[in-house]
């Protein structure tokens, strides 16, 4: 049995008035005319959709009718397309977008390639707008504004894509380590507490301390950042976390080797995400 969000070829074998039967395989699917690719029904003359009857589709599964005796299934072309469409991008490419609508949360931004729309939509979180804090998402960005923008992440089964326009500049973090005023740690945050405790039950990790503790004005939301720093240090790194405004300086006595510890991480931060 096939599953939804497959993508499967079929053939449309006859039509009603709300949308077109075909058929995959043993399998009878439906589907309605708002899901099929407006460049296929624009073939049409005068409203007969007979010409449709005998044509090969490719669709996605949408919804699979398990009350059917015979299993039927609502197909839909258009996100059979815009998968093809969503597949194409990678976490790290740098796209032109424009934007389609502003939210509370971010923006909604229509993707463009080549001059040409893709048709597909990206979201641009508000998080992402800017390394400094974002208290209105049109405080940075307006509708119909063009802009370069990165991929963050591409979610193909769910056909999303995730934009950055903060991470077209560099982290000013990065670039003012060697001027930041470090002072003495006097209460950490409870989110680096807790980056402690997850590192600290990390197999080959024997000890997180904390060291220097600093503010700075550059702040990425209510995300937590951590930072593997270019300190040398014989028994371990030394790692930075940002909460806020606040850089928290941290002292991991390990074993790992670099790259290792870059992957322990990626684990610690997917729990604040």
């Amino acid at each position: 049995m096939m599953l939804r969000g497959t993508v499967a070829e079929g053939t449309i074998v006859g039509f009603n008035k709300g949308g077109v039967l075909v058929d995959i395989g043993d399998l009878k699917g439906f589907m309605p005319y708002t899901k099929i690719d407006p460049e296929r029904l624009r073939a049409g003359h005068k409203g007969d959709l007979g010409y449709l009857v005998g044509q090969k589709v490719k669709a996605r599964i949408v919804q699979v009718d398990k009350e059917s005796p015979r299993k039927e299934l609502v197909l839909s072309e258009r996100q059979a397309k815009l998968t093809q469409a969503v597949q194409k991008f990678r976490p790290g490419q740098v796209v032109k977008g424009q934007i389609h609508r502003i939210e509370d949360y971010g923006a909604l931004v229509n993707i463009v390639m080549k001059g040409k729309a893709t048709g597909v939509q990206g979201l641009l979180h508000k998080s992402e707008l800017s390394w400094d804090l974002v208290m209105r998402t049109d405080d940075v960005v307006q509708e119909g504004q063009e802009m370069d923008l990165k991929v963050v992440s591409v979610d193909v089964p769910r056909c999303r894509v995730a934009l950055s326009l903060r991470q077209m500049q560099k982290d000013p973090l990065q670039t003012t380590m060697d001027s930041i005023q470090w002072k003495d740690t006097v209460q950490a945050p409870a989110e680096v507490e807790q980056i402690i405790q997850v590192l600290e039950l990390t197999a080959g990790i024997n000890s997180v301390k904390l060291g220097r503790q600093a503010e700075e004005p550059h702040t990425v939301a209510q995300d937590v950042e951590l930072y593997l720093t270019k300190q040398s240090r014989d028994d371990g790194f030394a790692l930075v976390a940002r909460v806020g405004k606040v850089l928290q300086e941290l002292l991991v006595d390990t074993q790992l080797r670099k790259d290792d510890m870059k992957k322990a991480l990626t684990r610690v931060l997917s729990r604040f995400r």
